[in-house]
């Protein structure tokens, strides 16, 4: 029953690995490119205005809420938008309208945004912190650990 589980858990890993590398990257790489055209290549900053429900679009959709990781052009910091009700004053969310035609991550992506889920994302990270950290792990010494712990007791 154990190698039964393992086989269920590599074919589920497998079709997912599959569909992402077929299907959502593929589809998100000429929205990538045109952001990256048009933000001279993440030289300008994010523009996060949400999208307005499309006027000739008849689809039934709804509004999601998306927390943001996103960087601070005018400090020069991280910052981390949330979602919850009870965060401290100054946090912020993103409300997205998406249906079939209008899909999230191809929107945000849109606004230099990467969501963290190809269907229906909770959070999404500015493309400049991703840059940064691509940037930090290229130049980062070999013993990561205490960086990848304090990273994740952060978030």
């Amino acid at each position: 029953i154990l190698t039964s589980a393992i086989q269920t858990n590599c074919q589920k890993k497998a079709n997912q690995w599959r569909w992402w590398s077929s299907e959502v990257i593929s589809s998100l790489l000429p929205v990538f490119c045109a952001y990256l055209h048009l933000s001279k290549s993440l030289q300008l900053p994010a523009d996060l205005q949400t999208a307005a429900h499309p006027l000739n679009c008849k689809c039934e959709g709804r509004t999601l809420s998306i927390a943001c990781i996103l960087f601070d052009h005018e400090f020069d910091t991280v910052l981390i938008m949330l979602i919850d009700l009870h965060a401290p004053s100054g946090m912020e969310h993103i409300d997205l309208w998406c249906c079939s035609c209008t899909l999230a991550p191809s929107q945000l992506l849109s606004t230099g945004l990467f969501a963290c889920t190809p269907v229906t994302p909770s959070l999404t990270v500015d493309l400049w912190v991703l840059n940064l950290v691509r940037a930090l792990f290229v130049h980062m010494s070999l013993n990561i650990t205490a960086w990848c712990e304090a990273l994740e007791a952060f978030l």
